[in-house]
């Protein structure tokens, strides 16, 4: 197995690909988080009940996993990193 050769197909995708791509679940667990923060300062202001304010906390948090499940992520260079070493241990 050529270790450079995987290293450099996965470095090769990873320059192509747009940066929100290799963060894009950051990105989203961060939107979950204004989406909450939102939800908590309006549920303060116009006095929500607080069961139905839990429960809207709940459905957002249920919202992000989902969001972080179904979001593709990108190559990352840690992958890469990581799977370079896996091939060179596995020659070595």
């Amino acid at each position: 197995m050529n270790t450079n050769l995987i290293g450099e197909i996965l470095r090769a995708k990873l320059a192509e690909q747009p940066l929100v791509k290799r963060y894009a679940n950051t990105v989203t667990t961060a939107l979950a988080a204004v989406v909450a923060v939102l939800w908590t300062v309006l549920s303060v202001g116009i006095d929500v009940p607080s069961g139905a304010a839990q429960g809207v906390m709940v459905l957002i948090s249920l919202g992000a996993v989902v969001g972080v499940k179904f979001t593709p992520n990108g190559v990352t260079d840690k992958q890469i990193d990581e799977l370079e070493k896996y091939a060179r241990d596995r020659e070595g």
